[in-house]
């Protein structure tokens, strides 16, 4: 605990002068001189008091000896194990520059423009649950230099001859990337991370404990060689931006390497990238649990910049009604203005279940990703079980298998894409033609839905990675998938009563709302977390 000097009352950093202030007195102590004798001492660590909660394993650092009330990462309010404990100590540190009340209110601002949020994420009282903590994150600096070598065409013509100029130009490369960031602590969601980034390096200061008084820090536990391939990717795609904008470049028709290529063997090319050893920084974030049931939903807002994103989940209730309340003005609107044949109407519904299909697929495709942590390297490397010899091995076979799934996502949204895309552009082609022609074309659309249907189901199918992607998929598309088959089949039997359309039109109808509600479901499944388990931590066993 940190003593004013004048009242042995409690310090803490205050974010709006940037300086210890006593809780009791209100001194104001500039933290780099306040002399303590932890402080004071040359060392590479400093105390901390821990606390680790007993349900998630989550672990949350503080200089003071205020208990944690609630755990920040799974929400669960509980008496908090504690211990104290010495921790590495950091090179820098960003202070807080935001105060909770910013956060309130940024965080206000986003809930009021979401309409459809819970009520709960308003209450002023969950609001006042802001947590300041100081997350670890590794810090890069890297160097680009050299003598970049590359060859340009130029092609023009002199009367009746095209002249075609090959030659080689050299441009000199001096620049430094520093103050690059990556997240050290595998508790902090990459995604999340990525969201709220960037850092401004310019706001790093040396660290010393003090600063932290009065907010909470987490434990880095994320080796910084996890993160150097991105980061060296990163520059390359900054250094051929840069590059493409270089005049005479431009003018002299420069061809620049591929994206890739340069990031394989930018050495090649006369350049050389040297690297200073990464260092540890702790930056500010606030942060915002909403946990029902078993799952979790963040708030998150960089305390430096105050750039803020939040899961925000959908009250089903409220979608409903405003659903109900939409669609009559809409009804009224199709009913009085447009007039569509039987034919019309039931191709507009497949149309629509197909596209509903899809867009359930897109979900349940990111959802797997979401709850296998495939986008959060640090969350992966120290997973249990990737520890010891085989670690590397395993990497590399995580490394491909998520390409392998990676690249089959690609290719399986490119070929649903342009498949919707050739049924869309079929609808006014079918206006524009003879009503002879009809029946054959609809014969058409009906094969290529079915395609559609088929390749849809089977990209599910191949994604749902995990039990939370995998729920309630039947259910959810039946309706769809039935009014897809139904429709074709009526297109290409083609009756001559239009009762067989109009019912068709209504089967696709109650399709798309049953497959719309599993978007929303599925919508708020990926707006929200699995309550967290981390394995490498007391605590966190319960749920493994």
């Amino acid at each position: 605990m940190y003593n004013c000097p004048n009242c042995s009352g409690n310090l803490s950093f205050d974010i709006a002068t940037q300086k210890l202030m006593c809780d009791y007195c209100k001194t104001q102590i500039d933290p780099y001189e306040y002399e303590k004798a932890q402080d004071a001492e040359v060392s590479d660590v400093f105390g901390v008091t821990v606390f680790t909660c007993p349900q998630c394993g989550g672990e949350i650092m503080t200089t003071n000896v205020t208990a944690a009330g609630f755990c920040t990462y799974c929400g669960a309010s509980t008496i908090l194990d504690s211990r104290m404990r010495e921790e590495k100590r950091p090179a820098h540190i960003i202070p807080f520059s935001h105060t909770k009340e910013d956060c309130r209110k940024s965080y206000s601002s986003l809930v009021g423009r979401a309409l459809f949020a819970p009520r709960a994420l308003r209450d002023p009282e969950y609001l006042d649950r802001f947590r300041g903590i100081y997350i670890p994150y590794w810090v890069y600096d890297y160097k680009m230099e050299g003598d970049l070598h590359l060859k340009g065409t130029k092609s023009y013509r002199r009367g009746d001859y095209k002249i075609t100029e090959n030659y080689s130009m050299t441009g000199q490369v001096n620049a430094v990337y520093s103050g690059l960031t990556h997240d050290a602590s595998s508790s902090f969601d990459d995604t999340v991370a990525a969201s709220i980034a960037p850092y401004e390096a310019s706001k790093l200061k040396p660290f010393t404990p003090s600063i932290l008084c009065g907010f909470y820090a987490d434990a880095p536990d994320v080796e910084s060689d996890v993160y150097e391939k991105d980061v060296v990717s990163d520059i390359c795609d900054d250094s051929l931006d840069r590059l493409s904008g270089v005049p005479e470049y431009k003018a002299n028709g420069i061809e620049l390497p591929d994206a890739e290529q340069f990031k394989k063997g930018y050495s090649s090319y006369g350049i050389k990238l040297s690297e200073k050893k990464p260092v540890l920084a702790y930056l500010p974030v606030w942060f915002l649990t909403y946990r029902k049931d078993d799952r979790v939903a963040y708030a998150v807002m960089n305390g430096s910049t105050g750039k803020i994103t939040a899961d925000l989940p959908v009250d089903e209730k409220k979608y409903l009604l405003g659903s109900l309340f939409l669609s009559v003005p809409l009804f009224a609107l199709l009913a009085f203005f447009f007039t569509m044949t039987g034919r019309v109407v039931l191709l507009l519904s497949s149309l629509l279940a197909l596209i509903s299909l899809f867009l359930y697929a897109a979900e349940v495709s990111a959802i797997s990703d979401k709850e296998s942590h495939a986008n959060d390297k640090g969350f992966t490397s120290v997973k249990k079980g990737d520890t010891g010899k085989n670690a590397k091995k395993k990497k590399e076979k995580n490394g491909e298998s998520s390409g392998q799934s990676s690249g089959f996502k690609k290719f399986g949204t490119a070929v649903l894409l342009i498949l919707l895309f050739i049924l869309v552009g079929l609808r006014p082609f079918i206006a524009y033609i003879s009503t002879d022609s009809l029946p054959n074309l609809y014969s058409i659309y009906a094969i290529i839905s079915s395609l559609v249907l088929i390749g849809t189901i089977f990209y599910m199918s191949f994604v749902t990675e995990t039990d939370m992607a995998r729920r309630h998929i039947y259910l959810h598309t039946a309706g769809s998938i039935l009014a897809v088959v139904a429709a074709a089949g009526i297109l290409v039997w083609d009756p001559a009563s239009d009762l067989w359309f109009y019912g068709g039109s209504i089967l696709a109808a109650f399709g798309v709302c049953l497959t719309f509600l599993g978007i929303i479901k599925k919508y708020n499944v990926l707006s929200t977390r699995p309550l967290p388990t981390f394995y490498d931590r007391e605590g966190g066993n319960d749920r493994a």
